[in-house]
């Protein structure tokens, strides 16, 4: 079985603060291999009740695109929960290095307790993790250091595009991935304040390039909630003849399935 659990979709400071959608970030079973990314504010909460819950003793690794809160809120408590509360070093910590030293947010001594750490670099890969091979994109045009994660489970591909500005090169890193499915962060419908993320108008233009079979949207913030995600997916897929989702709360995709429908 190939997953993507959804625990939270919500992005940016006023949806996470408010709890508009939740921010627990994505939980991966990819075969045998459990992965939880971007464990941003009640991720523990969220994946302690999910039916049927998601067992933090069970993770293979626990993974950060970037150290932002709404990214990483949660991530000591998850290592904690991953570690059993530190006693059993097991499990690994992927993150970019500004999240582990400096004005990290990945604790000290948290960080003694997974088996092992990964820093991760630009373009950099395979980081072994169970089943899957990890691969990163170049840096992210974005206020911290941040890396999208290529995810490669067999004949698989997955590729998540976390927060950032968009650029040409952005998206052709991504199309080279040829992922499969493809997870993208759009927290604006439209930019009035030039910031480091992409809009609506330039998530499509980067998924007419990468052109992936299913594409997953999901990180909302307030604006883009106003104009109804899954609305403009609908949209979106009847101008590509693509399969779009807007995620939900909550949402579980059977990504074998998801391709396949698509594939047929």
């Amino acid at each position: 079985m190939r997953s993507i659990l959804f625990l939270g979709t919500g992005g940016a400071r006023f949806v996470v603060a408010r709890q508009i959608r939740a921010s627990g970030g994505m939980w991966l079973r990819l075969g045998a291999t459990q992965l939880h990314v971007d464990p941003g504010p009640g991720a523990l909460v969220r994946a302690l009740s999910h039916i049927p819950p998601c067992n933090p003793r069970e993770l293979d690794a626990i993974l950060l695109s970037h150290k932002h809160l709404d990214h990483s809120g949660d991530v000591n408590v998850m290592i904690e929960a991953m570690t059993s509360g530190g006693f059993r070093k097991r499990g690994v910590l992927c993150a970019p290095q500004d999240a582990l030293s400096g004005e990290f947010v990945v604790l000290p001594y948290a960080q003694r307790f997974p088996e092992r750490i990964e820093v991760l670099r630009p373009s950099a890969g395979p980081y072994r993790i169970g089943e899957v091979d990890l691969f990163t994109s170049l840096a992210h045009q974005h206020a911290v250091e941040t890396y999208g994660l290529h995810f490669r489970h067999g004949d698989m591909r997955i590729s998540y595009l976390p927060c950032g500005r968009y650029f040409d090169e952005l998206a052709e890193d991504y199309a080279r991935a040829a992922p499969d499915v493809l997870v993208v962060n759009v927290l604006r419908f439209a930019d009035g304040m030039d910031v480091d993320h992409l809009t609506w108008e330039d998530a499509q233009s980067l998924v007419e390039r990468v052109r992936p079979k299913v594409v997953v949207f999901q990180h909302f913030g307030t604006k883009m909630l106003e104009r109804d995600p899954s609305r403009l997916a609908v949209d979106l897929e009847d101008r590509l003849g693509l399969r779009v989702i807007a995620a939900d709360d909550g949402l579980e995709l059977d990504l074998d399935t998801e391709v396949a429908a698509v594939v047929a």
